[in-house]
């Protein structure tokens, strides 16, 4: 029920959108009908055993949820979006290929070009980019601005420069190119 409910929500907006930035002054009927179909074949979830796949919609998955560009996503296990301005909940995976992600995932949340606040039960990384990581095991931010990691085992920022990190006891502000770890 909730996947009807975003798909009617984003369809609206993109729908809105669209005709917002089109020349739809004296729109006819054929045209606004092409633009709500299109929409409505961007932002539709195909629902395949509990994976949900999808261009450019919003959903939520049993299992996973695939798109390449999103901007909800809450997934039993992995949530994935290649482009977006994501808000991601997953069971297990977070990804996030380019773009602005509030992540939270049981295992991983990883976010490959972009500004990320990732909270993850295991790994949290940032290829490149402004991260806020808390992560129950690794924090790592690639190359970048780490403003706050906190992580179980270690907080990495090989090419990075880090404002805060803490790992168990251990707590460091202003580090670059360096790794603190609980041993």
């Amino acid at each position: 029920m909730d996947n009807i409910w975003f798909f009617l929500i984003t369809v609206s907006v993109y729908s809105a959108i669209a005709i917002s930035f089109g020349d739809y002054i004296r729109v006819s009927l054929k045209k606004f009908f092409k633009v709500i179909v299109t929409a409505m074949l961007l932002a539709l979830p195909i629902d395949i055993g509990g994976n949900v796949f999808t261009i450019a919609g919003n959903a939520v998955a049993e299992k996973n949820i695939y798109s390449l560009f999103s901007v909800y996503q809450q997934a039993g296990q992995d949530a994935v979006t290649g482009l977006g301005l994501a808000y991601q909940r997953a069971g297990q995976n977070a990804v996030t290929g380019l773009g602005l992600a509030y992540q939270r995932a049981g295992q991983n949340a990883v976010t490959g070009l972009g500004l990320a606040y990732q909270r993850a039960g295991q790994n949290a990384v940032t290829g490149l980019g402004l991260a806020y990581q808390r992560a129950g095991q690794n924090a790592v931010t690639g190359l970048g601005l780490a403003i706050y990691q906190k992580a179980g085992r270690g907080a990495r920022v090989p090419i990075s420069i880090a404002l805060y990190q803490r790992v168990g006891e251990k707590t460091r502000a202003f580090g670059a190119f360096l790794s603190l770890t609980k041993d």
